[in-house]
């Protein structure tokens, strides 16, 4: 930092360094907090569940209810909540340990996934937790518990926007914690993308075998077969690299919301059109050999030319693929040249563009 700023400087800049103390303060502090509601649930809940045992008619279901809390419980308490307090006096410390953990952290994209048939099975026995709640004393219900490693995944983020917002401030170098955010704003997105596929049912492939979840967003579709035009309907639209689903909203406005799967198409069988009755927030899509034909109507212009991108991005891909399948030889010539194929080309290829600000759907990503 710059040592010969004029004094409004020196304390706009020490304001910062304050501001990033706090933040780190309220980290650390909640991050203990957070371990402590774990524990209810691992020493509190599911210890009583044991003693007073379970109705029936829900065994095999109570392992659905929790997922993998203990992992992150375990973790949080035996690791993170230690290393996040070393960041008190080591605040350089704080964006490489966000960094580093990236792929540990995906442990909360496998309990959003399950988070959803969790909240069923819970409202099911609504009465019984109810009891174990009464039990142990608790002012809290085991869905208020369950709700916080969702929440705490989006804290992380927020604060550290924060963190790196004073560190702008303070005249710091900022690459790595820029970096963090970027990591802590991917990670809760696949979350996110799994709690909306937990709610997605009647699809009868397997979503695990149609490559990564592109995008997602709600769409006013209308539907065409051999000409005539359907009544214009909400849909939940997911893009994978291999199928693109249309679902419909099911309990709207409820804290358990359903995606209903009503059709799909195979990417290799996908043509687009853009500009629709020239209109820039619609395209049509139609898979080959059929008559039918879906006009989807985005929100707004960013929404609309985002997936008209992406999907051109995975029938590129997809024609890339079909033609190395057929002509091996001639598409290497082709890709490589004289020169080895790039890694950031490959990644390119294997990762089509992502929006960031692709719709949440309803999750309870709250940042709570």
């Amino acid at each position: 930092m710059n040592s010969s700023k004029p004094p409004h400087d020196e304390e706009k800049q020490a304001k910062a360094v304050k501001g990033r103390k706090y933040v780190l303060n309220e980290l650390v502090q909640t991050e203990k907090v957070y371990v402590k509601d774990l524990g209810a649930v691992i020493e509190g809940f599911m210890k009583k569940m044991e003693e007073k045992g379970i109705p029936d008619d829900m065994k095999g279901k109570d392992k659905i209810i929790f997922g993998n809390v203990q992992q992150i419980y375990e973790w949080h308490k035996n690791y993170f909540s230690g290393e996040l307090e070393k960041c008190l006096q080591e605040p350089d410390h704080l964006a490489k340990l966000f960094i580093k953990h990236e792929r540990r952290l995906d442990m909360y994209t496998v309990y959003c996934q399950n988070k959803p048939k969790s909240e069923y099975i819970v409202v099911e026995y609504d009465a019984y937790f109810e009891e174990v709640k009464l039990d142990l004393g608790e002012t809290f219900s085991l869905s208020d518990y369950l709700i916080k490693p969702v929440q705490r995944i989006t804290k992380y983020q927020l604060l550290l926007r924060d963190f790196l917002k004073y560190s702008e401030q303070a005249g710091f170098e900022c690459s790595e914690i820029m970096k963090a955010v970027d990591v802590m704003y991917h990670v809760p997105k696949r979350c996110n993308d799994m709690m909306n596929l937990g709610r997605l049912e009647g699809f009868k492939g397997k979503l695990t075998a149609q490559g990564k979840l592109l995008q997602q967003d709600t769409f006013h579709v209308t539907e065409e077969v051999s000409g005539v035009l359907s009544r214009s309907k909400e849909r939940r639209v997911f893009l994978f690299e291999q199928v693109l689903i249309f679902s419909e909203l099911l309990n709207k406005g409820s804290s358990t919301p359903k995606y209903q799967f009503k059709n799909s198409i195979k990417i290799n069988n996908l043509h687009i059109e853009d500009n629709v009755d020239n209109e820039v927030c619609k395209f049509a899509l139609r898979s080959q050999g059929t008559s039918e034909r879906f006009i989807l109507q985005a929100a707004d212009t960013e929404i609309c030319q985002a997936w008209v991108h992406d999907i051109n991005k995975v029938l590129e891909m997809q024609q890339r693929f079909l033609t190395a399948l057929q002509s091996p030889i001639d598409y290497q010539r082709k890709e490589l040249g004289p020169c080895s194929f790039s890694k950031a080309g490959a990644r390119r290829m294997s990762q089509p563009t992502l929006r960031p600000h692709a719709s949440n759907g309803s999750t309870g990503f709250n940042g709570q």
